[in-house]
């Protein structure tokens, strides 16, 4: 298997390293759920937990 890296497309940094499956696995669970609303509407939404966009290279 090859080595994949999870890097950042402004800064360059180096995220993750690993094989593909594992970097789109480290992507996915660095997401931050937040709630929104009160009451009965309250509701749960995922959103991107880095500052700047991934990919994989």
């Amino acid at each position: 298997m090859t080595q994949q890296q999870v890097v950042g497309t402004k800064t360059k940094n180096i995220y993750f390293m690993g094989d593909a499956i594992a970097c789109r696995r480290f992507i996915n669970d660095n997401s931050i759920s937040k709630t929104v609303g009160k009451g009965k509407s309250e509701k749960k939404r995922s959103e991107f937990g880095f500052k700047e966009a991934l990919r994989i290279v």
